[in-house]
């Protein structure tokens, strides 16, 4: 339930981990007349909503820097219990604070931003006050002044903390990082990104695409969640990864997001630079940016050269010995070469699909379109076949003269759609 002023008329919604237990206890010593208004179903935590604030004449709720209010949730959670009512609760609940936050920031991304908006208004329509739990004695203060009350000062600054956790778990930087990001729009209206590091330069790439900025923030969370197995496993074979790696892998992709999707290859060029000063043998950083050189800069020798520093990191990396291949066969002009690696790359991963059409494309270009149909055969006869491959063994055998053939996996192409739909 919310606190009702009654001599000022003022209304005081109390935020989750806030400082709710600590205002209820000081405006009890202070004498200030109040009453509890709201559904006793919500407990201490009414929302916004669930009152006509035009009845009131001062409204105000306080929040909590993100990186704090979800250590002190879980924490809160590990001594009281989970409540599956909370979708926190029910989609994020571990004994484990890291599993915790990594549930949070890629489950629910942004939740503590609408538990605010749920308290204090959406931006533009906030309420008369906001106070911050880390200055909560001097903003209760400063509400009850603003709302017209009068009290004594002294009995603020009486008494230590209460209701606070005794659970403290380990805090590094990496958390707090994935939680900056989860939360990034509520802690720079709030004002908690002032001193927050930023080591991928997300603000930059926000202001250079705005209408983006959503985007570009799931992006980097999707980043990290899928080197978290592998990342994991180094871990704990007492390889930790670097953070200039994870650094690098997201500006790795911020390139590839402004060449290709907002085709802006000059900063993509910038983004994939800075990438490689903090992880200058990344092997797929290499390569895009080996690909990025051939297709902007018209220097396939330069890209040759990138694409073979990736491969000394990791000589059987698949990605890019197919994407050697491909510069190999159509800017190198070496077609015994190309198709040496593209073999090696599907060695490495037989399930590189575009990469198995490519190659056999490649080798019907050579005339050798016999070895194209005998490469791509088996997996356009498969019943887990896409339309590329259907399409391309299709063409394949309609120049083998086989056109009966080639009509029934066009056929087979045409009825993947019509399933996919």
């Amino acid at each position: 339930m919310a606190l009702h002023l009654t001599r000022s008329n003022a209304l005081l919604l109390l935020t989750p981990k806030t400082g709710s237990t600590w205002i209820r206890k000081k405006i009890r010593e202070l004498g200030i007349a109040f009453e509890e208004v709201g559904d006793p179903a919500m407990r201490e935590h009414d929302l916004l909503a669930a009152f006509d604030r035009s009845a009131y004449g001062f409204v105000g709720a306080f929040v909590r820097d993100p990186l704090e209010w979800y250590r002190s949730y879980w924490s809160y959670r590990m001594e009281k219990g989970w409540r599956p009512q909370y979708p926190l609760d029910e989609h994020c609940e571990s004994d484990d604070f890291e599993t915790f936050v990594r549930r949070a920031v890629t489950t629910l991304p942004g939740a503590l931003g609408n538990i605010y908006t749920s308290y204090v208004g959406a931006p533009g329509e906030e309420v008369d006050f906001v106070g911050r739990q880390e200055n909560l004695a001097d903003d209760f203060a400063r509400f009850l002044e603003l709302a017209g009350e009068e009290f004594d000062a002294d009995v603020l600054a009486e008494g230590s903390r209460i209701n606070a956790t005794k659970i403290r778990p380990d805090y590094p930087e990496e958390l707090k990082e994935l939680i900056t990001l989860s939360e990034w729009q509520t802690m720079g209206r709030f004002g908690y990104l002032a001193g927050r590091p930023d080591p991928i330069g997300l603000a930059e790439m926000q202001d250079r695409y705005p209408q983006d900025a959503n985007d570009l923030r799931l992006l980097t969370l999707w980043t990290e969640k899928i080197h978290w197995v592998p990342d994991d496993k180094k871990r704990e074979a007492g390889r930790p990864v670097a953070a200039e790696t994870r650094y690098a892998r997201v500006n790795s992709n911020f390139a590839l997001y402004a060449e290709h999707k907002k085709l802006d290859p000059d900063y993509a060029g910038g983004r994939y630079r800075e990438a490689l000063r903090l992880d200058p043998v990344h092997p797929r950083t290499l390569c895009n940016y080996a690909l990025h050189v051939a297709k902007h800069e018209d220097d396939a020798a330069r890209a040759r050269e990138l694409m073979l520093r990736a491969l000394a990191v990791r000589p059987n990396h698949p990605y890019t010995l197919g994407k050697l291949a491909w510069l190999t066969a159509g800017r190198l002009a070496d077609p015994a070469l190309a198709e040496v690696l593209y073999r090696q790359s599907l060695a490495a991963n037989a399930a590189q699909h575009e990469l198995r059409v490519e190659f056999a494309n490649f080798l019907a270009g050579q005339g050798r379109t016999d070895d194209a149909l005998a490469l791509l055969g088996p997996e356009a006869e498969s019943r887990g076949a896409d339309r590329l491959t259907l399409l391309t063994h299709a063409s394949l055998l309609a120049r083998s003269g086989r056109v009966a053939e080639a009509r029934d996996f066009q056929r087979r192409a045409a009825d993947s759609v019509a399933t996919a739909a």
